[in-house]
């Protein structure tokens, strides 16, 4: 006997208002990365961060080469959704275009899904690229601390 398996599939179809919303949103998301894609690159290059052995430099240098793999990935999808965004006067003229809004949903769903992969696989690489610039933090703080000799530890009464 075989078991028929059955997957379901959710779809939802948005008004043009709550896909220009969505849209508006994304492009929020991206320009916020971009900028903080910046930032991570300055803070990468400051001397906040001076990796002391070869392993440190290795582990911000993979970091600093998945931030700029992220951003390769970032502009084609940022003028995806600003495409998408000006195509919104076809859900929008008032006539009847079924072929063309229809073709307009599937692609705001192929972005929502492209959206997400984009943003998880982002915040993974920062989560990780954190951890490793606070691990070297964290040491060079201990080095610091043990090779100084202004450094004395006080007793407190």
């Amino acid at each position: 006997m075989s078991v028929k398996k059955t997957t379901y599939n959710y779809m939802k179809w948005f008004s043009a208002d709550e896909m220009h919303e969505r849209s508006k949103r994304w492009l929020s998301e991206l320009s916020f990365i971009r900028d903080e894609q910046g930032f991570l690159d300055n803070l990468i290059k400051s001397f906040a961060i001076k990796p002391s052995q070869q392993e440190e430099f290795g582990r911000i240098n993979d970091f600093k080469n998945a931030i700029a793999e992220n951003r390769r990935r970032l502009n084609p999808i940022f003028k995806q959704v600003q495409k998408h965004m000006n195509q919104l006067g076809i859900m929008l003229d008032g006539v009847n275009q079924l072929e063309m809004e229809k073709g307009y949903k599937k692609t705001h769903e192929k972005l929502y899904q492209k959206m997400n992969i984009y943003l998880l696989d982002y915040r993974t690489v920062k989560e990780r690229g954190f951890s490793k610039l606070l691990s070297i933090l964290k040491k060079e703080k201990q080095k610091v601390g043990l090779s100084n000799p202004d450094y004395k530890v006080k007793t407190i009464k």
